[in-house]
């Protein structure tokens, strides 16, 4: 594709943004796109994007390649992107390549010459630009579902993931960040004159969640948001406390920034082992994660055709969090280098990584949300399974569609044995600052022990009030109830409806009525045999729909 420059970065045309200033006006960028044999595109199908490391292209990135990360869809397409700021041809003439770290670079500078100011410069986020540009056009034009976009990158790679994942976070349902660092290199003069030196940290085109301008150095760790939205996509790292890549070697600063991610409860998955920088060292990581290329040998949660069957961003999620409070779980060390003798902590471990969840029936509900999870007990590769029976952590409410209560609501929690039904835990919660939902302290056990469903309920909240549509005031009497009840509701006019009732256990079910114009009196006889719990009847017609809660007894 070609890159369309302008002097007016802030300029955006609908069919083609702006993706660069314009002294790289009509500069060609590559992409490449591989796909199962076959593959069936009548349906959205999910995309997964890799980014490859500094000194790295696309070419190396195509599915069937990288066995020891398994990049092959199963159910969709993978597409892999070439960062290469100046262009082969640029090289020709220059002797030297670029990279933009998957971001951009700053405005004003031309890579004809490879000239910038001294002076501060914003460093704007091109590259990201373009790929979203990419992704758009792959789902106008191969069908690709939007909300099973999954973007994964190694080293230079896993950078450009981390930012886009927080300067794009409604964009992507998961992040796979592979040897970060999350911290910019000592850049070499070349850098220097792409990025500003680092001691100034020259400012970015993107703010913060709160507004404040972020500097290039806080781009691409996971401290900092990098748009207004609240809730990032789940985020899964792995480190290798052999890793002496600069800008991506095991420090204290990388276990800093775990503590921080683990505490602040994003949504991460936090992995460390053994590894050294990788996968381009050899044919596997030879490590705990990766012991070599069969099912049995390697973890299945890196693999793109795990993330396309897992994830959605527009699917609430638990983030669980604060795993470093439960001395049951590993200890990652202070960021002495090195594993064995010479290290500290755990060679290997994880924190919220043995963690799985049913994303297909979340109830995320106005009143109420719930989900159930469990810990990994029956995985191909033995070390995926939690080693443990149970484990503790806080969990906070990602993503939520529906389930919104405000800042100081109380809300009422419970943990239940899925088989049992019994309780386990419960108690009440007040709502965060940013509205944010946290259960703190729940058990989770192995799934050959348990499932347990995790619910909140807001029990302020004793009807809701119908959207503008074509049917309105409905009202259920007797309720609570314990036999018979009746809905009672008003139709603008004759139409059919569809009734459905779900429940925060996850259960959905529905039938289709003819309601006529004005009263309408509707037995509830069809769902007489759920059992007993709080239950949201929806009535939908031509789209628009009215919802109440019931309390059956």
């Amino acid at each position: 594709m070609w890159a369309d420059g302008r002097q007016n970065h802030w300029e955006n045309r609908p069919d083609f943004p702006v993706m660069a200033n314009a002294a790289k006006n009509g500069m060609p960028s590559l992409f490449l796109v591989s796909a199962p044999i076959g593959l069936d595109t009548t349906g959205g199908i999910p995309l997964s994007i890799w980014l490859h490391g500094g000194g790295g292209t696309a070419r190396q990135s195509l599915a069937g390649s990288r066995t020891d990360i398994r990049l092959n869809p199963a159910k969709g397409i993978l597409l892999a992107h070439n960062d290469d700021l100046f262009g082969k041809l640029l090289t020709y003439y220059s002797g030297f390549e670029g990279v933009s770290r998957h971001f951009g670079w700053r405005k004003n500078y031309d890579p004809f010459t490879g000239d910038a100011p001294v002076a501060t410069d914003t460093i704007v986020n091109y590259t990201q630009r373009r790929y979203i540009w990419i992704d758009e056009w792959l789902i106008r034009n191969f069908n690709v579902d939007r909300n099973r976009i999954n973007i994964n990158g190694h080293s230079m790679g896993s950078k450009g993931s981390t930012m886009l994942a927080k300067a794009f976070p409604d964009h992507y349902a998961s992040a796979t960040i592979l040897n970060n660092g999350f911290q910019e290199d000592d850049p070499p003069a070349l850098i220097d004159v792409i990025f500003g030196p680092s001691v100034l940290n020259f400012p970015t085109n993107l703010k913060g969640y709160d507004g404040q301008v972020i500097g290039y150095s806080r781009v691409m760790n996971l401290e900092y948001r990098l748009s207004s939205q609240r809730d990032l996509p789940l985020l899964r790292v792995f480190e290798g406390k052999n890793d002496t890549q600069s800008g991506a070697s095991w420090d204290a600063y990388v276990v800093e920034q775990f503590h921080t991610a683990d505490s602040l409860g994003w949504g991460a998955q936090l992995y460390w082992s053994e590894r050294s920088h990788g996968p381009d060292t050899g044919p596997d990581y030879n490590d705990h994660w990766i012991n070599g290329n069969a099912v049995t040998q390697q973890t299945m949660v890196d693999d793109i055709a795990y993330e396309e069957d897992h994830f959605r961003s527009d699917v609430s999620f638990p983030a669980f969090f604060n795993h470093w409070l439960d001395p049951a779980n590993n200890d990652p060390g202070d960021g002495t280098p090195g594993t064995g003798i010479s290290g500290v902590g755990d060679d290997w471990g994880t924190w919220g990584g043995y963690h799985r969840w049913d994303s297909d029936n979340i109830a995320d509900l106005p009143a109420g949300w719930s989900v159930v999870a469990w810990l990994e007990s029956g995985a191909p590769f033995a070390h995926d399974n939690c080693p443990v029976n149970a484990l503790t952590a806080d969990v906070a409410i990602r993503k939520p569609k529906q389930f919104k209560p405000v800042s100081g609501k109380l809300l009422n929690w419970s943990v239940k044995d899925v088989a049992t039904g019994g309780t386990l835990q419960s108690g009440q919660t007040t709502v965060q600052a940013d509205d944010l939902v946290i259960i703190p302290q729940v058990d989770v056990f192995r799934e050959n022990i348990r499932r347990v469903r995790i619910s909140v309920i807001d029990p302020s909240v004793a009807a809701l009030e119908p959207q503008e549509s074509g049917v309105s005031s409905l009202k259920i009497e007797p309720n609570p109830s314990r036999e018979q009840a009746y809905l009672h509701l008003f139709a603008a006019k004759e139409t059919m409806a569809e009734l459905k009732v779900c429940g925060l256990q996850g259960r959905v079910v529905s039938m289709q009525t003819r309601l006529e114009t004005g009263e309408n009196h509707l037995a509830l006889s069809g769902f007489a045999n759920l059992p007993p719990g709080i239950y949201f009847v929806e009535v939908a017609s031509d789209g628009l729909h009215a919802t109440t809660k019931w309390v059956k007894m």
